[in-house]
């Protein structure tokens, strides 16, 4: 089977993502001024570059579900019922009608939760413990480099309430056997929304920030947890789907075990996998065919020895192509969440 790479698109600005930065040369002079949240980006790809370079990456987990099914990137006004299927992977949310899905950023919550238990898997003879403690807000601010202020608290206070009021359906659907766990993720929660962010609770008080994970979801997360790179989760938190493309394919990528060719639409493509809306007809994979090239510019700002491209197989059809196994992440033992 031979394939040949499709036409590579115009020289990339990284569209709306770098505003006018190119990939390549993070340092290059921009013609015009960008934004502020913008020049916050290209600091964090830059970043992310480095910390690999120096071998240290700030490293988090997430559920093995929501790296194979993500959130809801922007549910539509009113939505209450989320589905993803990848493969026979298979996610369902049931919003609460006073809080609503789960969406776009709230994966921080589901990051820095999973990693807080990972983290202390080796305090616990090897389990994930069920409760899951920490001190203060701030500290989940200072993880994804958010601001300290009342603002920010509120925000991350809604994303943790969106992840608890809802209700979780996941695990396999395949034509023989369906095998799938309801849960809510959290069993508990008692958080405590202090005035002064940057105040840490003082030994032996009992506004502690306290979260007990469900069973189910304990279980699940001790069995598999992918390690996940926390500065591009702090990076493209107003960019949902560029997060989940990155992450998304740095797993893909890991788990590789030679060339693939991923179909860009139908089953099992790129569009399935990584549940995205619309993109119907010819005009619409053609324009999900621009958007993934945008989305791996974006991957290779940050990793540029991602081996994954663009191109035509066999049978003509338009494949994201992954040359082999590679590693975006090193493997060693993560630093405390800071």
């Amino acid at each position: 089977m031979t394939t040949k790479r499709a036409k590579d698109p115009a020289p990339v600005k990284v569209g709306d993502l770098l505003e006018g930065i190119s990939p390549v040369n993070m340092s290059a002079p921009v013609k015009s001024r960008i934004s502020t949240r913008s020049q916050k980006r290209v600091d964090g790809l830059e970043r992310i570059r480095l910390e690999r370079q120096a071998e240290k990456q700030r490293l988090g987990y997430l559920a093995r579900p929501f790296i194979l099914c993500g959130l809801p990137f922007k549910p539509k006004k009113g939505q209450s019922v989320y589905k993803r299927i990848n493969g026979n992977e298979a996610l369902e949310i049931i919003a609460s009608p006073d809080y609503g899905l789960p969406f776009g950023a709230d994966t921080q919550v589901l990051v820095w939760v999973s990693t807080l238990a990972v983290l202390q898997m080796k305090d616990n003879g090897g389990k994930i413990p069920r409760v899951i403690k920490f001190r203060s807000g701030a500290d989940f601010l200072r993880a994804f480099d958010l601001p300290l202020d009342g603002a920010s608290y509120k925000r991350a206070r809604d994303r943790f309430l969106r992840i608890f009021y809802s209700t979780f359906y996941w695990g396999e659907k395949g034509a023989k056997r369906e095998r799938m766990f309801r849960v809510h993720f959290f069993d508990e929660l008692d958080l405590w929304f202090s005035k002064d962010l940057d105040t840490e609770t003082l030994p032996g008080e009992e506004f502690e920030n306290k979260i007990v994970l469900s069973e189910a979801f304990a279980a699940d997360l001790e069995r598999h947890h992918p390690p996940i790179e926390l500065s591009a989760v702090a990076t493209w938190s107003d960019k949902p789907a560029q997060l989940y493309f990155y992450l998304w394919l740095v797993f893909r990528c890991y788990v590789a075990k030679d060339r693939s060719e991923i179909a860009l639409m139908g089953r099992n493509s790129v569009h399935e996998q990584c549940g995205v809306d619309g993109y119907s007809g010819e005009s619409g994979a053609r324009n999900f065919h621009k958007k993934v090239n945008k989305w791996l510019a974006g991957v290779k700002a940050a990793w540029p020895e991602c081996p994954a491209s663009v191109g035509v197989d066999a049978r003509g059809r338009v494949c994201l192509i992954i040359e082999g196994h590679a590693k975006a992440i090193h493997e060693r033992t993560p630093a405390i969440l800071s």
